[in-house]
């Protein structure tokens, strides 16, 4: 069991490695620039990480577990289409409030990473594509939506949801105006996308 200081450790040591690996990309990244930063030595990043994938990987499990916490909110909606759109405005919502978290999991290349768990290709790995295929499958199931592939369909919403939040992200949709403004426009878009899908 890890003791609070250790664990704070830790915590600062995957805020720090997610940051240096966003400011400069695979190439850049330094397990000596991430200790300088933790102001730990960096043979000290050792007792926490056995290497600089092991960090990153860890950073990426930690946005996902973030993440997944988001999504599971959707469960309490009354309806399959409710919970579907519900994760959709979520999705959102995790992505603008954490920003960071969200361009090293869904921004980056998964090979830079060392990892695939973003990849809908191994939904094995990926419990949060998995949630979205679920939803996918209820709706089908009640005819809110047209029968057809679960995955594919769930592909084509992840890629609607996740062209509008690195838009936003990447300041290409400023004009829609602040974050009410963008839920609302994300809300639009995305109930005009459900109903394309609908029988």
């Amino acid at each position: 069991m890890l003791t609070s200081e250790k664990a704070d450790t830790r915590t600062r040591l995957l805020e720090h490695a997610r940051d240096v690996y966003l400011e400069g990309g695979p190439s850049h990244f330094s397990l000596r620039e991430v200790a300088r930063r933790t102001g730990i030595s960096a043979a000290a990043v050792y007792r926490h990480f056995d290497n600089k994938e092991g960090l990153l990987s860890a950073v990426c499990s930690e946005g996902f577990q973030i993440f997944s916490g988001y999504l599971m909110r959707a469960l309490a909606e009354p309806t399959p289409i409710d919970r579907l759109r519900a994760a959709g405005d979520l999705y959102r919502r995790f992505a603008v409030e954490n920003p960071r978290d969200y361009r090293v999991i869904f921004m980056t290349d998964a090979d830079d990473l060392g990892v695939g768990t973003s990849l809908p290709s191994t939904p094995a790995t990926s419990p949060t594509f998995q949630f979205l295929v679920d939803r996918v499958r209820e709706c089908i199931e009640v005819r809110a939506i047209a029968r057809g592939d679960a995955v594919e369909i769930a592909v084509n919403i992840w890629a609607h949801v996740h062209g509008l939040a690195s838009l936003r992200l990447s300041g290409h949709l400023s004009s829609v105006g602040d974050d009410a403004a963008f839920a609302r426009f994300f809300r639009t878009s995305t109930d005009r996308l459900l109903r394309g899908l609908a029988p």
